[in-house]
């Protein structure tokens, strides 16, 4: 029992952690190719594919002027539009006549969830994008170009003095955006990894059996009597000698 509690109260060293950490090796490994293989598995098999298609469309307002400040005043407006913009494109009416456009193939409140406006407010520019996400590449493309067709009839209709432009049409995407396989891999085995290293020394933490090393007089001021090597390489004391049991076996062959 005293030996137990000397035990806990040692402190480990750098050396003593390196050497759990190198005896778990081979668990962290195998369990991180585990988990990787896994992900990769369930990425590949399970989850459905999504393909992704956009378009981009460019404002222009018809403000007048020859000068560099009729031109400012051109691009501030159509700046401060592309937010009013994505808004009216995200209403049910642009679902109602996206969907009479594709021939009813998809609902409106389908095409709500397919369909994502993205500005890029901090570069402060008169472009934003309409990305189209569908479960093949020839959908998403479908629903990309039909957007490019009914987005600037509905701005036109709402708003005088501007006009919306196709800057970029939209094209059939080669390779799924989601899911990704090779990120969804990497964390996953990441994951294995952790989880069996915190097992290794979680494992080494609750152990409270005396081993054999270097170290073993700090934790015992008697010296040892004989020890055996176990399968994982160590040695577990079997027996020791007190100076106590030295004196009483002299005297007893005395």
């Amino acid at each position: 029992m005293d030996n137990v509690d000397k035990r806990e109260g040692y402190e480990i060293s750098l050396k003593d952690l390196f050497e759990i950490f190198k005896q778990g090796l081979w668990i962290m490994i195998i369990t991180a190719v585990v988990f990787g293989v896994a992900a990769f598995g369930y990425s590949k098999l399970f989850v459905p594919k999504t393909y992704t298609a956009s378009v981009k469309l460019y404002v222009e307002t018809s403000v007048k002027g020859d000068n560099s400040y009729s031109d400012l005043s051109a691009h501030n407006l159509a700046t401060s539009l592309v937010g009013t913009y994505i808004a009216m494109l995200e209403t049910n009416n642009f679902a109602d006549k996206l969907s009479e456009n594709l021939d009813g193939k998809y609902t409106a409140s389908q095409l709500a969830t397919m369909v994502e406006f993205i500005s890029d407010e901090d570069k402060e520019i008169e472009v934003f994008m309409a990305r189209v996400s569908a479960k093949s590449p020839t959908e998403a493309k479908l629903v990309a170009d039909s957007v490019a067709d009914v987005a600037p009839g509905i701005i036109s209709s709402l708003k005088d003095n501007t006009e919306l432009r196709i800057v970029d049409n939209a094209v059939i995407p080669t390779y799924p955006s989601s899911p990704n396989v090779t990120r969804n891999t990497l964390i996953f085995a990441a994951i294995g990894f952790v989880l069996a290293l915190i097992y290794v020394f979680a494992r080494e933490a609750i152990d409270n059996k005396i081993k054999y090393n270097p170290d073993i007089t700090e934790i015992n001021s008697i010296p040892i009597l004989s020890a055996i090597p176990n399968f994982s390489g160590q040695k577990i004391i079997l027996d020791i000698n007190s100076d106590s049991d030295k004196e009483e076996s002299e005297e007893e062959n005395g």
